[in-house]
């Protein structure tokens, strides 16, 4: 799998926020533009290819919290942090990328399960068990590279190329650039039984395939109602009951405001968690499952509960104790916020670009 590099070498601008990003990619070893560069913004549908110069042009209208992708096949894959943040064109150099994913794991062991066995567990979780999910295909499954490690019975799953997704129910298609994919067990199995750990993460292109606008519409406004992203809108504007969101603490409802400080931080809305919840100590459920928090994971282990439109049960728990959402509603820093429940089994087939827009 292509390595993501940050490598952004000359920029050309003081820094300062824009709507529009642009810049030129160049071949590092010949300093010569590269024409034809595939550039997106990750997680949306906002793309640019470049031109004979090397220049492209990406007009996104609002700020979004996204890392710029850009990829040349027979270049390593860069990716650029905060990319809104220049004012001016900037200039990326591109690495040749000398690494062959083949060589890397051509030496390891045959496994304990087959390449069907693990491959139905890589769908069931990367792609999920949804209606959305199970309407996705992966088009290149043959770059795919899975083996089971017995030592510590963990799947893992590789590839050598991006996966092209095709996503039947949102109407998708997805390029997913696969920088990790793990599902860890209790002992040697692959039953879900024994399932401890999921885990998976990328970088996303979005392309609407839809032709029929509005059926699409109305599958992507269900997906969207319920999810982690409605829950983040939901918290920062505080409008639980307009939204029919359910808060619990323990088996009991509560009022979220008594919990949650939103305040406003530069592009950003900062959620900070205020107190823990009788019901449930922080210090208690940590201690049980190891040491005792520190001052600053003072919050690790608080856990809340949340009911979708009295239908939809899921929960979230707390790292640090808080953690910041932008206009979209995603939220970072990714590792702040575990979910478990409804929101924890919605997978890659389930995603909705960043630049989508639920209207009610």
């Amino acid at each position: 799998m292509k390595q993501l590099l940050v490598l952004l070498l000359v920029v050309l601008s003081v820094p300062a926020f824009s709507q529009t990003i642009s810049g030129y990619v160049y071949d590092e070893a010949e300093n010569k533009p590269l024409e034809g560069a595939f550039v997106y913004l990750d997680g949306t549908t906002l793309s640019a290819s470049t031109d004979a110069n090397g220049f492209f042009r990406i007009n996104a209208g609002q700020k979004y919290n996204s890392a710029l992708i850009i990829t040349f096949i027979g270049f390593e894959t860069l990716r650029v942090e905060d990319p809104f943040g220049y004012g001016k064109p900037f200039k990326a150099l591109l690495r040749e990328d000398a690494i062959s994913l083949n060589e890397v794991v051509i030496n390891k062991k045959k496994g304990p399960f087959s390449r069907r066995e693990m491959m139905r567990v890589f769908r069931d979780e990367f792609l999920g068990k949804s209606k959305a999910g199970s309407s996705c295909k992966i088009e290149n499954e043959q770059d795919i590279i899975l083996y089971y490690d017995p030592d510590d019975n963990t799947l893992h799953a590789e590839a050598t190329k991006p996966l092209r997704i095709i996503n039947d129910c949102l109407q998708y298609k997805i390029i997913f650039d696969l920088a990790g994919f793990a599902v860890s067990y209790k002992v040697k199995s692959l039953s879900p039984l024994y399932m401890s750990r999921s885990y998976f993460a990328g970088t996303t292109f979005f392309t609407d395939i839809a032709k029929k606008k509005e059926k699409a519409e109305k599958i992507r406004k269900e997906t969207y109602l319920g999810s982690t992203v409605h829950l983040m809108k939901t918290i920062v504007a505080e409008d639980w009951q307009k939204q029919k969101f359910g808060f619990y603490t323990g088996s009991f409802p509560d009022n979220p405001k008594e919990y949650f400080a939103v305040s406003d931080s530069l592009n950003y809305k900062k959620v900070t968690l205020l107190k823990v919840p009788e019901a449930s100590s922080a210090e208690k459920n940590i201690f049980i499952n190891g040491p005792k928090p520190d001052a600053q994971h003072k919050f690790r282990g608080v856990s809340f509960n949340i009911l979708y439109d009295k239908k939809e049960q899921s929960s979230f728990s707390f790292n640090k104790g808080y953690f910041y959402v932008d206009g979209n509603g995603l939220f970072f820093p990714i590792n702040e916020l575990t979910f478990g429940g409804y929101m924890a089994g919605m997978k890659a087939g389930d995603l909705l670009p960043a630049d989508y827009e639920y209207k009610e």
